[in-house]
């Protein structure tokens, strides 16, 4: 029983390890395609901070 218990746990765990991972991968592919495909811009420099550091400042501008 503990053995089947064990296995139990384990394989939800991996399930969701797997499905946290697959979810990153599918925010950062969506934001290097919204910035580069749809902004016209190079995809990978969404990663610079200066790119969220003027995101920011344009959503909090009063």
């Amino acid at each position: 029983m503990f053995k089947r218990s064990i296995k139990f746990f384990g394989l939800r765990i991996s399930l969701i390890v797997l499905v946290l991972i697959l979810f990153a991968i599918a925010i950062i592919l969506g934001l290097m395609l919204g910035y580069g495909g749809l902004g016209g811009k190079n995809p990978v420099s969404i990663f610079k901070p200066s790119v969220w550091h003027d995101f920011f400042s344009k959503l909090n501008a009063k």
